[in-house]
């Protein structure tokens, strides 16, 4: 529900909009926007959620999207449908407090389900999972950073120490070896803990419960790291330790490193994991350059709705009393290829060049051009030529020159579901691109190709 329209100072009122577009926090429940009918009907519930309400077994899904498409955004809205259904949610962004996103390994991701699961679900008589800590204390507790006996602490003190483990494995590099080797260790008896944990939990939640979900979020953070004649990080975790990710006796969801599902490996995790979802970007365009309306009013009623947040007024006026012009609004989603992090970013670039409202066309401009600034030192000398390739074709083939680009964002792919029916993926280049004059010279060297849309508006 919109709040009344406060009397704010420009600058005041300015601070509250820029705040209102953080690109990296999800948007509150009333700013939420369903963008199904742009994503080609991507809808979390039914990706996601149909698996778990209508499995009579535990399931493990991956989920992934480009970084800063709403994966977050969707994950938060599937918990909030879950738990309507009667679910316990255990919902955690592992970056904040779990892993080092530069330096992390499987035995990081299965402590923090750990931790979570024991913090979230209060189980005062035979805990499993404290009584596998308490078993191996005496190894664990400098762990904790801990001299104190464990069976002096309480029960709430006891629980803490999953907390303590974990925040040392995140903070302090020399430790994190140590750590890693001793869960890994412990693996089989981890495993089986937290197996006896969930089924003891279960008996604590409602009888109208049907069972626990982890949603372990924000691990598509995690940087590849490859060292000579070993497998990656990415591969331990997910592919050759699958059976110790899949085997915790309740749904989970892990995201998953995009560059994953776009590789060779791609096939494996659909093999150890069933298909893995992907979240599509919002589609301002169709493939022969004609304005996607229907694209264009979900960014149009997303930016209306955290604008209503600090005043009604102004939200039912964005093209003359937020931006200056329609054009001007337009121009500004366009520009952001669909992405809805880059459309924050825009907004408030904009937003910095911007004393008094309106936001003016010659502010959007200005923080375009300092986004183009970031891809004209992002993509190599040899890469222009296949990016115009793209644009002809509206195609871009699994090969890893084309991965890459899709990986930073140069590269966008859309998808949408035509007159019969039939699910169409399409790729272009980020529009930013567009504009720069090394992609323009490649363009002209391109010969134009059989468009397969028809012609090119």
């Amino acid at each position: 529900m919109s709040q009344p329209p406060r009397q704010l100072s420009d600058e005041a009122l300015l601070t509250e909009i820029y705040s209102s577009f953080e690109p990296f926090k999800p948007p509150v429940k009333e700013a939420y926007v369903d963008c199904q009918e742009v994503r080609g009907r991507w809808d979390v519930v039914r990706e996601l959620g149909r698996r778990i309400t209508r499995s009579k077994e535990p399931t493990c899904q991956l989920y992934t999207g480009h970084r800063g498409v709403g994966k977050s955004t969707e994950l938060l809205r599937l918990k909030e449908f879950l738990e309507g259904q009667g679910y316990f949610v255990v919902y955690f962004a592992a970056d904040n407090e779990d892993i080092e996103p530069q330096d992390a390994e499987y035995a990081d991701i299965l402590f923090a389900c750990t931790r979570h699961l024991v913090q979230d679900i209060r189980v005062d008589n035979h805990n499993p999972l404290v009584q596998w800590l308490q078993e191996r204390w005496d190894s664990m507790k400098e762990l904790a950073r801990s001299e104190v006996q464990f069976d002096g602490l309480t029960l709430e003190g006891q629980i803490a120490q999953f907390g303590s483990i974990s925040s040392t494995l995140r903070a302090i590099p020399e430790k994190r070896r140590e750590i890693r080797q001793k869960v890994n260790d412990y693996t089989p008896s981890l495993v089986v803990a937290l197996n006896d944990f969930i089924g003891v939990a279960r008996s604590t939640l409602p009888n109208t419960c049907p069972g626990i979900v982890i949603m372990a979020d924000n691990l598509d953070r995690i940087v590849e790291i490859q060292q000579e004649g070993q497998p990656s990080n990415y591969d331990e975790i997910y592919l050759n330790r699958s059976e110790i990710l899949r085997g915790l006796d309740c749904h989970v969801i892990y995201t998953v490193p995009i560059s994953m599902v776009y590789s060779e490996r791609g096939t494996r995790l659909e093999d150890n994991y069933d298909k893995p979802d992907v979240l599509p970007m919002v589609m301002v365009r169709y493939p022969d350059g004609r304005l996607n309306a229907a694209g264009l009013a979900k960014f149009r009623e997303l930016i209306q709705k955290r604008v209503a947040l600090i005043d009604a007024d102004l939200a039912d006026q964005i093209d003359t009393q937020l931006f200056d012009s329609p054009a001007t609004l337009e121009n500004l989603c366009l520009m952001s290829g669909g992405h809805l992090r880059i459309l924050m970013q825009l907004i408030q670039r904009a937003i910095d060049w911007t004393d008094c409202l309106p936001i003016t066309a010659q502010a959007v401009q200005i923080a375009i051009e300092e986004a183009r600034e970031t891809y004209l030192n992002t993509i190599q000398a040899d890469q222009w030529r296949l990016l115009a390739q793209v644009c002809r074709t509206r195609n871009a083939d699994n090969e890893p020159q084309c991965l890459r680009l899709l990986l930073n964002r140069c590269l966008l792919e859309y998808r949408y579901y035509d007159d019969q029916g039939k699910l169409q993926r399409w790729h272009n280049v980020h529009p930013l691109i567009e504009g720069l004059a090394p992609f323009q010279k490649a363009l002209a060297q391109v010969p134009s190709l059989p468009f397969p849309w028809g012609e090119e508006s």
